[in-house]
């Protein structure tokens, strides 16, 4: 004698449901995937943005260069604002050279927000040059290396750096595991 099904929709309904969470966990994994891929197309544009800003930021400090050539970086709040941008503090030297380093020690940002922040730290061991004038005396003024909270906000679909907070001046050096030649006195560079 063959067995009563006491529901005849049973087998339906677990159809139903299998095709529910087949579909559920895939548009899940979808949106995780779109969502990395964002957030990882967010790090590496504010990466570019605040390398080449920030060394394009020093480089128009040190040779006294044209500050509108940083909009492409920068916002033009803080291009108005900025202090060492607007002090002039190397108008009195003539900038032949100098050694540019950063390093970076974390992005922060969602995929879904339109702001973001880099902890960059800036360093300029180096700065060869001479004075302009009979009136100065003595060799080009030190860079003072800082640790910075980059901010940078998203416009028109371009990432440009909002303000910079100083956390730390003179920020303690990371121990290198090859010596730095380029750190002792008389060596020149090939």
């Amino acid at each position: 004698m063959a067995k009563a099904n006491k529901n005849p929709l049973g087998k339906a309904r677990r159809s139903i449901w299998f095709v529910l969470r087949a579909v559920l966990i895939i548009s899940a994994v979808l949106g995780l995937a779109y969502a990395v891929f964002t957030e990882a197309m967010y790090i590496s544009n504010m990466f570019i943005v605040t390398t080449e800003g920030m060394e394009q930021r020093a480089d128009t400090v040190l040779e006294n260069g044209s500050i509108s050539e940083l909009k492409q970086y920068f916002t033009d709040g803080f291009l108005e604002h900025d202090e060492l941008l607007n002090s002039g503090a190397y108008l009195d030297y003539a900038v032949d050279s100098y050694d540019y380093r950063y390093d970076i020690k974390g992005i922060s940002v969602m995929p879904w927000s339109k702001t973001g922040t880099v902890t960059y730290i800036e360093r300029i061991p180096t700065i060869r040059g001479s004075a302009v004038s009979d009136e100065v005396q003595g060799p080009v003024t030190p860079w003072i290396p800082m640790h910075y909270k980059v901010n940078l906000v998203k416009i028109e679909g371009r990432w440009l750096i909002d303000s910079l907070v100083v956390v730390e001046e003179n920020p303690p050096e990371d121990a290198r595991p090859t010596p730095d030649y380029s750190l002792i006195e008389g060596t020149q560079k090939p």
